[in-house]
């Protein structure tokens, strides 16, 4: 997108600048996200409120004419600290009388914590007193993951409420979850009606799908000894990653699909800045692409928020193994992907012939016998019409006379296929169509899932024969599982796509395969997978440095995360992607695993503050005007600003083919001592493939009067071996060794081709 064209759809310089609608309103109206310029008479809520409500009654559009309001409120929400404006259901002539002509159209053990040597646990006091916010779809408070009785007060601090609602009283909240909101008004637009109470969800903080009660107890749950899945699986003592931090629930994410307006997201932000949480957990997916014009309102909101002090970790997304995928991509936040820990739940398969195959599932293996018949479900086709449907055991399209007393075995993509167990059958298999990619699912039925590689096997298996067989036996619990960590294949990968895009996402990984966490109902414990459930984890990190370091700013926390995660798995070689078996790289994991432990005692940081993040948006070429969005009382651009002096604990070269020869690109950054006070660290490079890297100066000195120092790095192609076609990025690092820390930032050459 060119910069004309960016401005106009970014910004227009009136009383209320930017609108942002939702699809699917009612009677041609939407929900619009107003932003206002900061009026400086107005101190308060209410004030604010009062002007809104007076700006929507001179909009004689507000909804389609002959059409009424359905009982539902025009004006949604007030936004008071992370953007000054207000949500509202508009027709597109309602939102211009509003505005005027733009509109905005919305769219542990693992990890080394409970190790005998592990400090962090006991420096940050397993997160006591910290405040989480989880933004997401709920709690399900019974769980022995949020009981109170080992914590104290509450801290005097808190300014949340706990608010009631369809099954869920203020006795639910206790001195663990220490509040609790809902937010629907931006939803229920969306929706064109209101949310079906008791039915489709709890107009409460009560969670109906699992996922933030899930989230919830895997950064914050408190130790519970004796936790296993409801078929006996992966049992031990369940722990979050901060045990004693206090949780915040927002409950913005609605129905059995868990779907959010960006209105009550952004609001559900607000209110935890306002109610004064430490850290921020955001397990929902965001958008690719012009990241920083198509999701604007909530990069406002997530950055106004980390400028407050509140560390924000997002996931990358669940979109898969293609470049280019990552979402939520501000240097502000830290962009979580997913990895497979060390432990396996197995569901495997035996063919008639001996041969055993890898699966997942959380079958009890207490339905099968012995070998059964083997079937393929496009073999068993209603017809011949429905073969390919069948084959992804589609809906009506496999024959259940011909399924009966089987094992069927269909295929599973990322298409909407309706898929259904077949009728008759005893049991099903699920193959991959593409990769390798596993994780624990229930149905009700001898079931598991396995992978690309074994689906082929078990095809040419049934063609081999006369009679196939199988069974599926009963999972087990694997432990000390190698290769591990692996990139989880569906987790959403770099690199950033845009122009100017020379930054790293994401910035780090984390388990998110197979965890283990609290459930709802009548389900104690489940299994979940996703980016999701890796963000938590991150999150509860972020709770636990904070602790240790109460000084720290979001950033800090980040670098110390980034600059001591690890790259290799438990055999001693980089990680890989699970999909494939390949080498990974930054642009799948970050900046490695995180590692809890050397994160609380980095040595260095690349600390940044609000001065660092407004410089990144001059690099981008912003406006003053728009950067106004972000600071409204504006911000002096340096006269060069450049993405690639940001100080951040990664550096990106970008380099074109046409301009390779004699090219380089020369990054500045400053690190800051958080070690002993007389310390003394010399570069190492490890430089990328095709290119050499200089650093200036190789030794740096830090002192009590000096804890600051800061070096430049070149990146140059290598004059002697150049870069070959169709390379399109390589990787290397940069360490600091002080003797006792490796202090190792990830450095990336992308050539690109114009």
């Amino acid at each position: 997108m060119n910069l004309a064209m960016r401005r106009f759809v970014f910004f227009l310089a009136l009383t209320c600048l930017t609108l942002r609608g939702t699809d699917g309103a009612p009677h041609g109206s939407r929900t619009y996200i107003v932003h206002m310029k900061r009026n400086t008479s107005h101190h308060s809520v209410l004030d604010k409120s009062a002007c809104y409500v007076g700006m929507m009654q001179r909009a004689t559009e507000v909804l389609a004419e002959g059409h009424p309001d359905d009982g539902m409120d025009c004006l949604h929400h007030v936004y008071d600290h992370v953007l000054d404006g207000f949500s509202a259901r508009l027709t597109l002539a309602g939102a211009g009388r509003v505005h005027g002509k733009d509109a905005w159209r919305e769219g542990t053990e693992f990890l080394g914590l409970a190790s005998a040597s592990g400090r962090l646990w006991a420096d940050g006091k397993s997160g006591e007193d910290v405040i989480i916010g989880v933004i997401d779809s709920g709690i399900w408070p019974e769980r022995l993951s949020f009981d109170d009785l080992s914590l104290g007060p509450i801290p005097a601090r808190w300014n949340g409420v706990c608010e009631v609602g369809t099954n869920f009283t203020v006795s639910n909240c206790n001195r663990k979850i220490i509040g609790a909101r809902f937010i629907f008004a931006g939803r229920e637009a969306d929706k064109g009606r209101p949310i079906e109470d008791g039915v489709e969800d709890y107009k409460s903080p009560r969670d109906m799908i699992g996922h933030g009660t899930h989230c919830a107890s895997t950064a914050a749950g408190m130790r519970v000894a004796r936790a296993v899945s409801p078929t006996g699986l992966a049992g031990g003592t369940a722990a979050g990653t901060a045990p004693k931090a206090r949780i915040a629930v927002y409950k913005a994410l609605w129905g059995p699909e868990g779907r959010g307006s960006l209105a009550d997201l952004v609001k559900a932000i607000d209110w935890a800045v306002t109610d004064g949480v430490d850290v921020i957990s955001y397990s929902v997916g965001g958008v690719t692409g012009e990241y920083f014009t198509q999701y604007y309102p909530m990069n406002v909101a997530m950055y106004n928020a980390v400028k407050q002090g509140i560390f924000f970790s997002v996931a990358a997304g669940n979109d898969g193994s293609a470049p280019g995928t990552v979402s939520h991509v501000a240097p502000w936040v830290t962009t979580v992907a997913a990895t497979t820990q060390d432990r396996d739940i197995d569901t495997n398969v035996e063919l008639g012939d001996g041969t055993v195959l890898k699966g997942r599932s959380d079958y009890d293996g207490t339905a099968l016998a012995g070998q059964v018949p083997l079937v393929l479900g496009g073999d068993i086709a209603v017809s011949a019409l429905y073969v390919d449907n069948a084959t992804f055991c589609g809906r009506d399209a496999i024959d259940a006379s011909k399924a009966l007393g089987k094992i069927v075995l269909c295929f599973k993509d990322d298409v909407e296929r309706n898929q259904e167990i077949p009728a008759g059958a005893v049991g099903l298999i699920l193959a991959m169509t593409v990769g390798e990619n596993l994780s624990v699912s229930h149905l009700n039925i001898p079931y598991t899932n396995v992978g690309n590689k074994a689906g082929k096997t078990m095809v040419s298996y049934i063609g081999s024969t006369a009679a196939p067989t199988a069974t599926i036996h009963g999972a087990k619990t694997v432990l000390g599982v190698k290769p591990a960590p692996k990139v989880a294949g569906f987790s959403n990968r770099g690199p950033i796509t845009f122009p100017q895009a020379q930054w790293l996402k994401p910035d780090i990984g984390a388990p998110g395969v197979d965890i283990l966490a609290a459930g709802i109902e009548n389900e104690d414990w489940a299994f979940m997978t996703g980016t999701s459930m890796a963000c938590p984890q991150v999150s509860g990190i972020g709770a636990l440095i904070k602790a240790s370091h109460p000084t720290w700013s979001p950033a800090a926390i980040k670098s110390a995360m980034m600059t001591s995660a690890s790259i290799v798995d438990n055999t001693g070689n980089i990680i890989t992607r699970d999909e494939s078996g390949e080498t990974g790289t930054f642009f799948d994991f970050g900046a490695g695993l995180v590692r809890p432990e050397s994160a609380n005692d980095p040595g260095l940081i690349y600390d940044m503050g609000t001065t660092d993040y407004l410089n990144f948006l001059c690099a981008l070429q912003y406006t003053p005007e728009e950067i106004q969005h972000y600071e409204p009382n504006g911000h002096a651009c340096p006269t060069a600003a450049r993405v690639e002096d940001v100080n951040l604990p990664s550096m990106v070269a970008a380099f074109t083919r046409s301009t390779l020869p004699g090219a380089s690109v020369t990054f500045n950054r400053v690190v800051t001592n958080v070690g002993a006070p007389d310390s003394v660290y010399t570069a190492n490079i490890i430089a990328p493939a095709y290119f050499e890297v200089a650093v200036e100066p190789a030794t740096i000195t830090f002192s009590a009067a000096a804890p600051t120092q800061s070096f430049t790095l070149t990146v140059s192609p290598n004059t002697t071996a150049p870069v070959p076609a169709g390379v399109a990025a390589e990787h290397g690092v940069v360490q600091w060794k002080d003797g006792v820390h490796v202090v190792q930032s990830p450095i990336v050459a992308i050539v690109s081709a114009s």
